[in-house]
């Protein structure tokens, strides 16, 4: 079988409305609670898909990904279950995109999170990787050829602060180990950070491929296909959410940045952290974004309460303030230049990227090291008074939101 790579790379990403958002938040909660949700975390932990792997004693006689994916998908339903929600347009992800292409300069500081658990879901990918997949060999074996690729644009990001000790199974504190470069490595019991989960679109990531394309490696380490995955889904009456688990990493307080490699979770993580930079400097003086709370309705809400949600009911939608707003057009010629399903072009929309100003928050202890360095994103500029943005356009109109045409 010889399948083109562009026929099958998956529908473009497209995101919903900001007011479908809770819905979403309320299924993936109960997902990782079904025997489905399961299922699909094992299979992608046994498929090296993992970064963090919670390793019990005494259950050796399961597969890694068996225990993993009990205590994990728990993890992130209480994750989701206290999750404010926050929905970045398509302006304010290329504008997070654009600020994080140069690594953040402070360290990573509880500070910057908009909210302790949350829900961040991009309008546009942040990020996204193409893979390889095998097929069957007279439909018995996978060959290993790789002859079909697929890309998985990353869309959504939860976060929660995380220490090694915040889950107990029966009385026994599980050893908690996180892929390195060299290998899984295990997590200090001292460790304190956040735990950030990566997202990618739920709908149609399989739609184009056929049954016998190997997907992911089985509990019993058998490989998995396309048919199983349709059969075990019809067997058991359900559908993927809208959004799907693909990866997860820890980001630990104090810890520094540096220039990642594409397409990484390290990477992801970069963009997710600027974009918190950027959320939090909504109130200050020459804000480059600007939030709006969507209200949840009364019957939202107390579904949301029935199924056990304590976040606030509504979601933040996150754009780029009026002021420094890029023109319909450079937006435009952006998206004409994107694909949908991984990062998107942002050259047209900040021809000059925003910068990282480094701010000493306490001067005086300075000279003896004794001192906080916090940093703000600044519009860009190239002659002028300083945070003055650049605008590329014959006429500028500000609106709240962009005229259609």
């Amino acid at each position: 079988m010889n399948v083109a790579a562009a026929d099958l790379a998956g529908e473009p990403w497209t995101a919903p409305e900001p007011a479908e958002l809770p819905e979403w938040r309320a299924r993936l909660r109960e997902y990782y609670g079904t025997q489905a949700g399961m299922q699909g975390l094992c299979t992608a932990i046994n498929s090296g898909q993992a970064t963090l792997l919670p390793v019990v004693p005494g259950t050796e006689e399961f597969s890694p990904g068996v225990i993993a994916a009990q205590l994990l998908g728990r993890l992130e339903a209480e994750t989701l279950g206290g999750a404010e929600l926050y929905y970045a347009t398509a302006d304010m992800t290329s504008l997070a995109l654009a600020a994080a292409s140069t690594p953040p300069a402070e360290k990573a500081t509880a500070r910057r999170l908009p909210s302790p658990a949350g829900l961040l879901l991009f309008e546009q990918p942040i990020g996204g990787y193409a893979e390889r997949l095998d097929t069957l060999v007279g439909g018995a074996s996978f060959d290993g050829n790789g002859e079909v690729e697929i890309t998985t644009p990353i869309v959504a990001v939860s976060w929660s602060s995380w220490t090694p000790g915040d889950i107990v199974v029966e009385g026994t504190r599980p050893r908690w180990l996180c892929q390195t470069k060299s290998g899984f490595e295990q997590v200090p019991d001292d460790f304190e950070g956040i735990r950030l989960t990566f997202y990618a679109s739920g709908e149609n990531k399989f739609a184009t491929l056929p049954d016998d394309v190997r997907v992911a490696t089985g509990p019993d380490g058998r490989a998995v296909s396309v048919g199983d995955m349709r059969r075990f889904r019809a067997e058991h009456g359900f559908a993927l959410p809208p959004l799907v688990w693909d990866n997860e990493c820890l980001l630990r307080y104090g810890a520094g940045f540096a220039v990642p490699e594409p397409d990484t979770t390290d990477a992801w993580t970069q963009v997710v952290y600027t974009a918190w930079q950027l959320i939090g400097q909504s109130g200050t003086k020459n804000p480059l974004t600007e939030t709006e709370e969507l209200p949840r309705s009364r019957a939202g809400r107390r579904r949301d309460e029935r199924n056990g949600i304590t976040a606030g009911p509504g979601v933040r939608i996150v754009r780029v303030h009026s002021a420094h707003r890029p023109s319909r057009a450079a937006a435009e010629q952006d998206a004409a230049a994107s694909t949908g399903r991984s990062a998107p072009n942002w050259s047209c929309r900040w021809p000059v990227a925003p910068y990282r100003r480094n701010t000493c928050l306490n001067p005086r202890g300075h000279a003896g090291g004794d001192c906080e360095h916090e940093e703000k994103i600044v519009p860009a500029h190239i002659k002028g008074p300083p945070d003055k943005p650049l605008r590329i356009t014959d006429t500028v109109h500000l609106w709240d939101r962009q005229p259609e045409p």
